[in-house]
């Protein structure tokens, strides 16, 4: 069970890591930094997690992450749906392409946030 909760922690927390890099840029270790602080956390706590050399997932922790996750994609869902609501105003999109990308992107999100909450009430 505890092996679930840490990879699920580490899958979680992977996520965060890439959406910041791809929000912000910057390299991996940048992203994680950038993150940790926002957390509270030492981003060596995140590397440990993410590399499996953690060695217990304590509950603070775990909520931390947990409570940043769940925000992070509300808001890439808000962003998402925003985009969406803007392609459609536009009537029909010249590239339709766009739009089912912006959709698949909006299920991904909302997959990745209904596994966060899932996960969250779970662990």
């Amino acid at each position: 069970m505890a092996a679930g909760v840490m990879g699920t922690a580490r899958d979680i927390a992977l996520g965060c890591e890439r959406r910041e890099q791809e929000r912000h840029g910057g390299t991996r270790p940048e992203a994680r930094a950038r993150l940790a602080r926002r957390m509270g956390v030492m981003p060596g706590t995140l590397y440990n997690l993410v590399f499996n050399r953690l060695k217990k997932l304590d509950e603070a922790f775990r909520d931390r992450l947990t409570a940043y996750a769940i925000q992070d994609l509300e808001r890439e869902i808000e962003g998402l749906t925003h985009e969406l609501e803007l392609a459609r105003a536009l009537g029909a999109p010249k590239d339709p392409r766009t739009v089912r990308r912006i959709k698949a992107a909006l299920e991904s999100a909302q997959a990745l946030y209904d596994e966060a909450v899932r996960g969250g009430d779970a662990a």
